[in-house]
């Protein structure tokens, strides 16, 4: 069954695509970018990191379009992620489920036809130029062909770069390709961005909120356990050994374990496998925070240690030093992205069966890519990136002394 379901993915995904590529060839192939200020309506129906990679490029899309005011569809519970986007003036949420290769499982009917509804009203409310679709969707689709009858003036889109990847010359290169630089890529071919340039230089951080009241003041790791694939998890026992021996070597650290209401058994799991010194500064927080709290929780860390998630990304856009563990997909592809990327470490034991579908394993459990991730290897970097002994007994006016519960 989950081969089969595999199957059906990819070819209503290959579907979706053909679709999006014809809209775009048969009703905005002329289209003009509007020379003022521009209203841009972005779809970017994904999980949590992919909605945080796509808001590093809008600034500069704004500025192109001559200051132009953004609107992003999400899902629902991501507004918080674009808080820090000055250019973002609006979010509007689709029913939650509705992503991942446009699926909204049990009740796709019903989260369909509610989504279009809420798509349509707010294309009659905004009247973007332009629409900006960085997951080619059924409701990207949707939504390009309402707002051609209603005044959107152009669309850009992944279509023919997701297609060439799939039959084209880009075949070669699909992974080794970062995502942000897609983006970059489609919106030169739409002819917003310039040519030329390296994708970095059009990219804009997010900025430091530091005076936050929901920053805890006491020193702490942020670690993600969970993960959307069960294949993209490091091991738990790997976790907790992990907190383990950093407990030892930073006794000041409390460990802060995040993640949705779906990872809040991951994370319980991972405390209750360290040891009974260690337990009481390990503290579940997966499920208990909205996202905009859990990106000041990020942004508020010492460190995030983390699978590839959404997690990561946003530690990434902060400027947070991070580490985080890939394993079945690529991090040519998608790793995190920072402004001072020698602060993002990626862990990869690469197979040769890498990148796979991540929905099953020929590997097993027990030696499948991630799980040959050595946690003292990890250890051993942590110490060599943050230091330990008499250089962390400098005073950090970030931190105090209070216990790190009274946040809760």
């Amino acid at each position: 069954m989950g081969r089969l379901r595999l199957i059906s993915r990819k070819f209503e995904s290959l579907w979706t695509y053909l679709a999006s590529y014809l809209i775009g060839r048969l009703f905005f192939r002329s289209a003009l970018v509007p020379a003022g200020p521009a209203r841009v309506m972005v779809f970017k129906l994904d999980n949590a990191g992919d909605v945080v990679l796509s808001s590093l490029v809008m600034p500069r899309v704004s500025e192109m379009l001559g200051k132009a005011e953004v609107v992003y569809v999400v899902k629902k519970g991501f507004s918080g992620l674009l808080s820090r986007v000055d250019c973002v003036t609006g979010v509007i949420e689709l029913p939650a489920g509705l992503g991942h290769c446009s699926r909204v499982g049990a009740n796709e009917k019903q989260g369909l036809r509610a989504s279009r509804k809420i798509i349509k009203q707010a294309i009659k409310d905004f009247r973007p130029h332009v629409i900006i679709d960085l997951r080619p969707t059924q409701l990207g689709n949707y939504g390009a062909l309402l707002g051609r009858f209603l005044g959107v003036r152009r669309r850009v889109s992944l279509d023919r770069q997701r297609l060439s990847e799939i039959f084209g010359r880009d075949k070669t290169i699909k992974w080794r390709r970062h995502e942000v630089e897609s983006f970059c890529s489609a919106l030169e071919d739409a002819g917003v961005f310039s040519r030329g340039s390296d994708y970095r230089s059009w990219l804009t951080f997010w900025k430091d909120e530091s005076e936050s009241w929901l920053r805890p003041k006491s020193r702490y790791f942020l670690l993600q356990p969970g993960a959307v694939w069960e294949y993209k998890k490091w091991p738990e026992r790997n976790y907790s050994s992990l907190i383990d021996s950093l407990a030892e070597y930073y006794p000041e650290h409390f460990f802060v374990l995040a993640g949705s209401a779906d990872e809040k058994d991951v994370c319980s799991r991972v405390r209750e496998m360290t040891g009974k010194k260690v337990r009481e500064r390990v503290l579940n927080f997966a499920g208990k925070t909205a996202i905009n709290e859990l990106v000041e929780l990020v942004s508020g860390s010492e460190m995030v240690i983390a699978n590839d998630s959404g997690v990561a990304h946003i530690a990434g856009a902060a400027g947070i030093k991070t580490v985080v563990f890939f394993g079945p997909s690529s991090p040519e592809r998608f790793m995190p992205l920072s402004e001072r990327q020698k602060r993002v470490k990626v862990f990869h034991h690469k197979l040769s069966c890498n990148p796979c579908d991540q929905d099953e394993c020929r590997e097993g459990p027990q030696t499948y890519c991630l799980a040959r991730i050595n946690p003292m290897e990890v250890v051993e970097y942590i110490r060599s990136s943050l230091g330990t002994g008499e250089e962390r007994k400098k005073i950090d006016t970030r931190y105090s002394k209070e216990p790190f519960l009274s946040y809760q």
